[in-house]
């Protein structure tokens, strides 16, 4: 033990002492020349760049920037050779800003701060601890540095700076078409169309929005059509105030109070411009270090957030919303190996905010229900602040000229769980020729809502709300209806809802239980619904689950329903067909059974399909019948359709949807369009598939759209170039980009066209041009490298002058020009031909 302890000892402290040579060591990579055929007054030269790691040709690249795996930004770099015979990366003021650096801690500060504009520096050599790596093909440069340089962010956060408002001028429509038959035994056949679409043009920060739907039903002499027009708006971001404005017609915020449609004004916070790890609650942790320690945050047995901080007082106030999960377990590991540990109480309910953040809404206009109805107008406001790490407070406010309602309220965050209370107080007139109602209703609803994970039995209360309204409160909506009907429209008196979850030991399940119970002022008893629900999986591969529910009417009549159900994969792929089978049953003897299978199929995974026979008895008679359901997503659209046979009629649905956007290269078509896009230019790399949208390949023209972009967040679109002509090539396949929402935004891919053609290049004494010497264009420009035997991988440049180079000296150049020949053969796309460099 003695020996050990010595020998222990000297070890931790050669560790320590030779860490930092051991990085220049692993930095510095030397090959034996003797083991490559060189010319002897070229083997120094020839490979002493590739002596330094993340070397690369000299030149200007335009690459991702990462630090410390986080994408920053796409920028201009220049590769600049070194005294040594390497390279490495130009660092301008420009690119150091963009490293996040505080020049407060770093070395020789004042040197990197007094950097002139045009000027550059070596980072690796400039600042300790820093490592670079750069891959040319991909274009990305991750920059890895200690985290004491770097000015402390937000985890996720992205630069408003490098939010992308898209092109100046854009447009979509967006559309979704079915038509169904219904053939009864009886004959009386029917048909329904259904047409909807929605429509954008994009006004430089400004988005214009439009959306409606058409119906026509055919039921024998029947033949009715009805045009509805949903909404129609212009919205804009408000990016200092982490805000939108959207004028026109849309919906009221329905936090405080219940949303209805309006025509005006809508001013409101929108917390997607905020980080993932500043959006919803979480407690700011706070505490302090002796040293430079590790904090390390769990939640049960995950760990949710590890850092490491300087000596003295420090704040974590970027956790990400996990109000469910449980109370935090906080350890700081000392740097002489110490530990101190403490928990802090955590449970969320949807009104807490983190301190300091606030939230708004300013609504207003006129009430819009369709053609008919009253149009009130009204004003609402409403406004929530976070007051510390337990409370936030909230309020708002509803008038319009006969109607007036207020609420006032708080959360809670406390080691009994998460609460949040509020009261609203309405106020309503109505005309006094109304006999129904009288002259002046007014009421209260007191609401409680409670959020907590039991930590002795792992159970998770997560939301259990109650609500009780007096007989004279009421909403704004309800006013509305009164006023239209001159009656009210079900007041009612109380509701209350829960939804738990109990999670077992590994390998037994768990169990959910939500119910929901409610009573009107107007009537005696009470709704109630509730539902049990265990699931289970075994073996990794065959799921199954119970649910047991009870219905009760207000009436007194209740409905008890079984069901059991199974599901098995018929491989053991990811993408395998899911068979599945259940059985249920209910206290009024009906009794009913289904198998089905469904899955997806194609090269793209773009083909889904499902199959189902059922089989049900009630009321003394037996059906049973079966179906079928297919959809294929294209690059131009997705075409469904599905038919069901049963022993009483049968139907067929088909359906068509898709969309087209209108942008600055042309009009491209598209499976469909969300609110934030991107359209992808890669000129002649038609077939290339675009990455997470399965069925969309670049069309012809050398575009396509990839949809449903994050706005605020970056998105990486990627392209994989299987399926695309071997003569081309991508010089990048993946872009990273935070459109604004709405945004429409253009992602140039560039490409390279041309034969791709392995130059096997010789010397005039007919020896091989030696391994590693650069190929550069007419303007010296660098194109590719020589390999083994000559070998030259080159596309695009049949005929054109282009140079070998492998040192300084006039003998260690030459010149070529090479042409493909008719006969040259075709090695999986790439051709063969020869050429002599002189």
């Amino acid at each position: 033990m003695l020996l050990l302890g010595v020998f222990g000892y000297q070890l931790q402290s050669a560790n320590a002492a030779t860490a930092e040579a051991t990085q220049v060591a692993l930095n510095d990579v030397e090959f034996n020349n003797s083991l490559v055929d060189l010319p002897a007054e070229s083997k120094g030269s020839m490979l002493q760049r590739f002596s330094n790691a993340n070397t690369a040709l000299p030149g200007s690249y335009r690459v991702d920037l990462y630090v410390n795996d986080y994408w920053v930004a796409r920028r201009d770099i220049q590769v600049r050779d070194n005294k040594s015979g390497g390279s490495y990366i130009c660092f301008t003021p420009a690119l150091l800003t963009d490293l996040n650096l505080d020049y407060t801690r770093v070395p020789d500060a004042k040197t990197l701060q007094a950097l002139p504009a045009g000027d550059c520096i070596d980072l690796v050599q400039q600042l300790p601890g820093a490592a670079i790596s750069f891959n040319s093909g991909e274009l990305r440069m991750d920059v890895s540095m200690p985290q004491i340089y770097l000015r402390r962010q937000a985890r996720g956060y992205v630069s408003p700076d490098l939010w992308s408002p898209g092109v100046p001028l854009a447009g979509f429509l967006n559309y979704n078409l079915n038509a169904s038959r219904n053939n009864p035994d009886d004959g009386a056949t029917s048909s329904q169309y259904f047409l909807s679409a929605q429509a954008g043009i994009n006004l430089g920060v400004w988005r214009l929005r439009h959306s409606s739907a058409l119906t026509q039903q055919l039921s024998g002499p029947d033949q009715t059509a009805r045009y509805q027009r949903l909404s129609t708006y212009a919205q804009r971001d408000l990016p200092d105030w982490h805000s939108t404005l959207t004028l026109g017609e849309t919906y009221t915020p329905s936090e405080f109070f219940s949303s209805v449609p309006f025509r005006g004004m809508l001013l409101r916070s929108d917390d997607r411009m905020l980080p993932d790890s500043q959006t919803g609650y979480a407690p700011v942790i706070r505490g302090v270090a002796d040293s430079n320690a590790t904090v390390t945050v769990k939640q049960g047995k995950n760990t949710v957030y590890e850092t490491t901080v300087p000596p003295g007082q420090f704040q974590i106030d970027d956790m990400y919303n996990s109000g469910y999960a449980g109370d935090l377990e906080v350890t700081i590991t000392e740097a002489d190996g110490r530990v101190k540990q403490f928990t802090m109480p955590y449970a969320s309910v949807p009104q807490l905010l983190r301190p300091g953040f606030s939230r708004y809404s300013l609504a207003a206009g006129e009430l819009y229900a369709g053609r008919g109805t009253p149009h009130p107008s009204f004003v609402q406001g409403t406004y929530q602040r976070g007051i510390n790490n337990s409370v936030t407070m909230f309020g708002g406010a509803l008038g319009s000229s006969r109607y007036f309602s207020a609420v006032m309220g708080a959360a809670v965050s406390s080691d009994l769980g998460a609460f949040a209370v509020d009261v609203t107080h309405s106020q309503a007139l109505f005309d006094s020729n109304t006999q129904a109602l009288p002259h002046q209703l007014q009421g209260q609803s007191y609401r409680l809502t409670y959020s907590k994970l039991l930590n002795a039995t792992n159970t998770n209360l997560m939301l259990a709300a109650y609500r009780y309204s007096t007989e004279g409160f009421m909403e704004f909506s309800d006013f509305n209806y009164a006023q239209q009907y001159g009656a009210r429209y079900q007041p009612m008196k109380s509701r209350f809802t829960i939804n738990m979850n109990q999670p077992f030991a590994e390998g037994w399940g768990s169990l959910t239980l939500t119910g929901a119970t409610q009573e009107y002022w107007d009537r005696s008893g009470r709704d109630t619904q509730y539902i049990l629900n265990y699931n289970n999986t075994y073996r990794k591969w065959l799921s199954y689950g119970v649910t047991a529910s009870r219905t009760k009417s207000a009436t007194g009549e209740h409905t008890n329903q079984y069901m059991l159900s199974v599901s098995i994969p018929l491989e053991k792929v990811p993408t395998s067909p899911m068979l599945t089978a259940s059985y249920s049953s209910d206290s009024d003897h009906n009794r009913s059974q289904q198998v089905s299978i469904s899955g997806t199929a194609g090269e793209l995974r773009n083909l889904s399909y499902s199959a189902y026979a059922n089989g049900s008895h009630s009321n003394n008679s037996n059906t049973e019948s079966y179906g079928a359901y297919a959809s294929y997503a294209g690059s131009k659209g997705t075409l469904s359709g599905s038919f069901s046979q049963s022993s009483t009629s049968s139907q067929q649905m088909l359906g068509l949807s898709g969309g087209m956007v209108f942008h600055p290269g042309g009009i491209t078509l598209a499976q469909s369009v969300g609110e934030t896009m991107a359209v992808i230019e890669a000129k002649g790399a038609e077939g290339a598939a675009v990455g997470n949208m399965p069925g969309t390949r670049i069309d012809g023209s050398g575009y396509a759209v990839a949809t449903n972009l994050q706005p605020y967040r970056m998105n990486d679109v990627s392209i994989d170039p299987k399926g695309m002509s071997d003569d081309v090539e991508l010089q990048s396949s993946s872009v990273s980009i935070a459109p604004n929402s709405g945004a429409i935004v253009m992602l140039k891919f560039p490409t390279t066209s041309g034969k791709a053609v392995m130059v096997n290049l010789k010397l005039k004494s007919g020896e091989s041009v030696p391994l590693g010497a650069d190929v550069l264009a007419e303007n010296g420009e660098g194109i590719t490298m020589v390999g083994q035997s000559g070998r030259t991988f080159l596309r695009g440049l049949e005929g054109k002058l282009l140079q070998a180079k492998w040192g300084n000296g006039d003998k260690q150049r030459c010149n070529f020009r090479y042409q493909l020949p008719a006969d040259s053969q075709n090695n999986g796309g790439i051709r063969n031909a020869e050429s002599v460099c002189e």
